[in-house]
Formats: structure tokens, sequence, C-alpha cells
């Protein structure tokens, strides 16, 4: 029988963090108990205005009974080791995007989520937008037909300034990678979330093109392979003049999207399965499914660990590709 309990959740980072209180707050079975941040001004931003607890301590936090979920945003190099701090504690977590900076550093956030019996999830946000829940029904129901072609595209601007900012962007250790890990994931995790399983990264390029002073890429670019002979690319790149476009474009035997921008396109050789559209799910934020599903109301979260997971396993495997000169097969 489906319960009704409202959970806590406590948002940790508020540089992101202060934008998604508004989400938690909106969010049914969520309500919004205390915000975390090292920084003291950021912190008293966002107690003043949603008018809940602070903490400069994250293990004062994480010993608050009223905390159900710990919804962390900091940079993401600290994702997997906070998320295994709270899941140890009895906490639910659900990291921002990406899960962290290496597979090896998921995997020890999903096994340490098991262990201690708590969700983990992974706030890849987009995935709860109506245009991506749209495509996702559209390829439940099959209106695409056979799957060909998905190109994951994303033409950014960032300053050297922006990379300077925080000491922490542009870096392996705590940023993972540059355009792609860092502004791209979002098309990333789609690309493999719509087009299926990827087989393998057939050739890769990464590199720095305009900025000083980052260790990592500010411009890459791979082609894929999925098991179900579909074909992809990905281009990232925070080296265009202004903030272009960010999407995806899919096509199928019967029919299209094209999502990259302005309003998206809908093109199908049968023009009536445009009105067939609808979403697939009806949850809007990470945390509001989680809250679902321990009300029982669903049984699945539409972004776990191990789905947060893959998008890390690809962009692992472009670097890869990028730095072996060859192909990489999946999975690793």
């Amino acid at each position: 029988m489906a319960g009704d309990k409202t959970f806590g959740v406590g948002i940790v980072g508020l540089g992101m963090g202060h934008a998604c209180c508004p989400w938690v707050i909106e969010s049914p079975g969520c309500r919004l108990v205390a915000v975390c941040d090292n920084n003291a001004e950021r912190l008293k931003r966002s107690t003043d205005q949603f008018k809940v607890a602070g903490y400069t301590n994250y293990d004062e936090l994480l010993a608050s009974k009223d905390i159900d979920f710990v919804y962390i945003m900091t940079p993401s190099g600290m994702h997997a080791d906070m998320g295994i701090k709270a899941a140890q504690k009895g906490k639910h977590v659900c990291v921002a995007k990406p899960m962290d900076v290496t597979l090896e550093k998921c995997d020890a956030l999903i096994e340490a989520c098991r262990k201690a019996n708590v969700l983990c999830a992974v706030d890849f946000n987009g995935r709860f937008a109506d245009l991506q829940q749209k495509i996702r029904y559209a390829l439940d129901v099959g209106l695409f037909g056979k799957l060909i072609l998905g190109e994951a595209r994303l033409k950014w601007y960032r300053s050297d300034q922006y990379y300077s900012a925080g000491g922490w962007r542009g870096t392996w250790k705590m940023d993972g990678g540059g355009s792609l890990a860092n502004q791209t994931i979002h098309q990333i995790d789609q690309l493999q979330w719509f087009m299926g399983a990827v087989d393998c990264v057939s050739a890769a390029e990464v590199g720095i093109f305009a900025h000083s002073g980052i260790e990592t890429e500010d411009l890459g670019m791979a082609l894929l392979r999925f098991k179900n002979g579909a074909v992809g690319s990905i281009l990232g790149t925070t080296t265009f003049p202004k903030d272009y476009y960010a999407g995806l474009e899919i096509h199928g035997t019967e029919g299209a999207v094209n999502a990259m921008r302005g309003a998206p396109e809908w093109l199908f050789h049968d023009k009536t399965r445009e009105e067939k559209l609808q979403r697939a799910s009806a949850f809007k934020t990470s945390v509001e499914n989680m809250a679902a599903v321990l009300n029982g109301k669903t049984d699945k979260l539409i972004c776990d660990g191990l789905e947060g997971r893959k998008s890390i396993e690809v962009l692992t495997a472009v670097y890869r590709s990028a730095r072996e000169r060859k192909e990489i097969k999946l999975p690793l």
C-alpha cells in the first residue's frame, strides 16, 4: 500500500545548490530542512531566503534526525566521498551530475548505498524535463522506428576567469574533465539513455584550444557505435564565441527529433505520430522520484547509481580513445 510520508532534505554545496532549493520545496513528498556550505556568505543567503537551518560542518548536518535525503551539490570530485559518508549515516543519497570523476569512485558510492540499504540517485535533472520525457516516451512506444543516428552537441563559451574561479574547474581531480565532463555531460547521459548501451568509442579527439591554465579539454569529440547497431557522435566545446546551443538530434527509420536550438522539431513520415507524444513519467525532480520510491508509488528511480555511472563510463572511454588512439570497447 502506497504511503504519504514527507521526507526531509538537506542540500550540501550552495553554489549550484542554492538554485536547487526551490525544486525541493516544490517536490511532492519532500521538505527542505537544512542547507550546508563552508562559505558563510552563501550559507546566509540560503538560510535567509528559505528559512531553514544552516550548517558549515557536514558531519553536523548528517547528525540531524530531521534529514532523510542528502542532496550533494559540491564539486564533482567530492560527490562519492560525501555520498558514502551520508550512506553510512543511514541517509538516502542524491548527487549532482556527474556522479563523480572516476568509475572507481562511482562504484564505491553504489556499493556503500547498497550496503547501507539506502537509495542512490544521480541528479541528471534534464531527464525530467518535458522534452526529454517526450523523447523517452517516443522511444518506449517505437515512434521513431529502428534507431539509426544520435548526435549530442554543445557549443558554449567559458572564459579563463570562469575556470580560475573556485580553483577546481578544468582540473582532472575535481572536475574529472573539461567541456565534455562538466558542460556536455547532460547530453552524453541523454544520448546513451535514448540510444541504448554503447558498444564502443571508435574514435575521439580532445584538446585545449583557447584557454590557459586548465588541465582538461575545452573541445572534445567522439564517434560511437551502439549495441543495437545505431551510431552516434558527441561534440562539446567551451571555445565558441557565445553560449550558442546544447542538445540532441535523434533519428530512426520512421521519425526524428531535432532538439538543438529553440523549440524542438518533431519529424515523422506519419505526422499523426506527433499527436501521440506525452511524458513517460510524471516526476519532475530526482528527490520527488526518491520520495515516491520510498512511499511505494513507483518501483524505480529514473536515474539511480548504475544509470548515473553510464555517462562516466562513456566519458572514460572517450578520454581513453583519444589518449591511446584506438577503439575502446565497453563495458569498462
